[in-house]
């Protein structure tokens, strides 16, 4: 019976895929995130980065202030933290609510505004639709003005937009009004508001100046950074909404997460700020791009919002979390407006583990020429980390090294506390028996050395042994081999106490292709459109999984 099954499976090109199948992870999380903020490897985590912070040469406690939290979705009070005040500066001691300017930052709670209002239904929009002004006649040919009616709202949120990075900010007509080496400008050409030194620009100027730039590219071709974007994407969202945006950031998120430390313009001289050059300079209608003060609890709060999805579906959430684009950097690319850096850790903190997976941190740097910040998230392990600086030059390089620091030391803990999680309340061995016919079925999972995901070694129904089965089809008569199945949770597959789990098909101890083409093999084994490799656990009030449902099978097998 079986040869015959399996030719009929070979005939039909079902077993095709699982045959060529390792256990390559599916992208995202290996086990469900951990839950315990003070489980061991956390806890081994903050001694080692507390003993980076202090005492790493590299960082410059001196001249620079700064503060830092480590947090997780799972607790109201972060992980970690750690507050340096520099000598140099002579402000107030730094606490979690002392307030720096976040730069750029300040793009990420302008996209977070605009989604939990709106969703992100009008990303595909043109922009001229909202904002007429500049849908005019263009100054120049293609290359010499943007076409505007190609830049989306999208476009401009993940630097997807093709126009120039600022038309005030920088330009060196703001300080020097002729250069021996270029050419001579006209009175209407210099660049008098919106720079340092210079009044913000009005929404007529602002437009004024923006016409007048050059492309960098044609939309969505490459990415470019642009603050302007985010500006102008201000402009459509109160278009639409018909309300001003920093009322809209009030409503949106200062409010519903009570954020009291979080300011959309300049707060004045603050009693508990770390006020240094550079602190009094208004952003007018940029603000929306980088002129935003806040603390580190705040910025941790915004943070464990987003990976809690507080403030929206977690649907949205989820959309929000992916890149819209690459660069030409293999382990960086770009979402709306996230800095997303590609990382491969270890799926063990064991000194014998030599396997490691991909994940995606989702970030955001803000810098300026003496504040510099950072948010930073896991939405596989739903941690973040959240950092403020201030001093006399950029933090840039010490900010460097606590953010790597946070995903070689960090996200590895992280990991470890989700797979030392996963033994203990999924691993285990399911069984189902019925007096009433003699039926029986069962199931054993287990957490395998230098393997992530949860590996089911056996599945055994009415004494069928399924995997055995179908190793004999995809081996087609070769012996002394094992197939297993790793499972790896179905992400947003929750009901309750039910989390649905998905397999991967594949050989034991062979390596997995370069390709990496388990994406492509999910659900290709069906039964009447029962899959063959869903497990749905179920769990009691402290985690632990109680029984396992197996829909292939049409039975929940209790825990043995």
């Amino acid at each position: 019976m079986a040869k015959i099954l399996c030719l009929q499976l070979l005939t039909y090109g079902v077993l095709i895929g699982p045959c060529l199948a390792q256990n390559c992870p599916l992208l995202g999380p290996a086990y469900p995130p951990p839950t315990d903020p003070v489980s061991s490897s956390f806890l081994a985590a903050a001694e080692t980065f507390d003993g980076l912070l202090k005492l790493d040469s590299r960082i410059d406690r001196q001249r620079v202030s700064f503060a830092v939290q480590v947090y997780s979705s799972s607790s109201t009070a972060p992980m970690y933290s750690h507050y340096s005040t520099a000598p140099f500066l002579n402000t107030s001691k730094v606490g979690p609510d002392t307030l720096f300017r976040i730069h750029s930052i300040s793009k990420v709670m302008t996209v977070y505004a605009i989604i939990s209002k709106l969703g992100h239904k009008y990303w595909d929009e043109p922009v001229t639709k909202y904002v007429p002004e500049l849908a005019v006649r263009p100054q120049r040919d293609g290359i010499g003005s943007p076409d505007w009616s190609e830049v989306t709202l999208g476009g401009l949120a993940s630097q997807m937009s093709g126009i120039s990075r600022d038309y005030a900010l920088g330009d060196i007509s703001t300080a020097f009004t002729e250069m021996p080496f270029s050419r001579p400008l006209n009175q209407s050409e210099l660049v008098r508001c919106g720079s340092t030194g210079f009044k913000p620009c009005t929404r007529e100027e602002a437009i004024k100046l923006i016409l007048s730039t050059y492309p960098v590219s044609a939309a969505s071709s490459t990415p470019n950074y642009s603050n302007m974007a985010f500006q102008i994407l201000a402009y459509a969202i109160e278009t639409i909404t018909q309300t001003p945006f920093p009322d809209l950031v009030r409503a949106q998120l200062i409010q519903p997460l009570n954020l009291t430390r979080t300011f959309l313009t300049n707060p004045g001289n603050d009693t508990n700020a770390v006020i240094y050059n550079g602190w009094d300079l208004d952003f007018g209608d940029e603000a929306p791009t980088a002129g935003y003060y806040q603390s580190v609890s705040d910025l941790t709060t915004l943070g464990r919002s987003i990976i809690s999805s507080t403030l929206m579906p977690a649907i949205s959430t989820r959309k929000w979390l992916k890149p819209v684009t690459h660069t030409s950097s293999l382990v960086f690319s770009l979402g709306r407006p996230w800095e997303i850096l590609r990382q491969t850790i270890p799926i063990s903190t064991s000194p014998s583990t030599s396997t490691s997976r991909v994940t995606d941190i989702y970030t955001k740097q803000g810098g300026g020429d003496t504040y510099t910040s950072l948010i930073a998230l896991s939405p596989d392990h739903n941690i973040g980390i959240s950092i403020t600086s201030a001093g006399p030059s950029s933090f840039s390089s010490g900010m460097e090294i606590i953010r790597d620091a946070f995903m070689d030391i960090w996200l590895p803990a992280a990991e470890q506390a989700a797979r030392e999680q996963a033994r203990r309340d999924l691993a285990g061995t399911y069984m189902y028996t019925s007096s009433i016919d003699n039926s029986s079925s069962l199931v054993t999972v287990a957490i395998e050395t230098n393997q992530p995901g949860l590996f089911v070694s056996k599945m055994v129904s009415n004494g069928t042994d399924m995997l055995a089965l179908i190793a004999e089809y995809q081996q087609r008569g070769e012996k002394g081999t094992q197939l297993g199945m790793w499972l790896y949770p179905a992400v947003g597959l929750t009901e309750g106490n039910r989390t649905a789990f998905r397999g991967v098909l594949g050989l034991v101890g062979r390596p997995a292709a370069a390709d990496c083409g388990s994406w492509a093999e999910g659900d290709r084994l069906r039964w009447g459109n029962y899959p063959v490799d869903l497990l749905i656990f179920e769990t009691e009030g402290d985690g632990r999984a109680e029984r396992v449902e197996v829909p292939v099978l049409g039975r929940s097998l209790e825990r043995a």
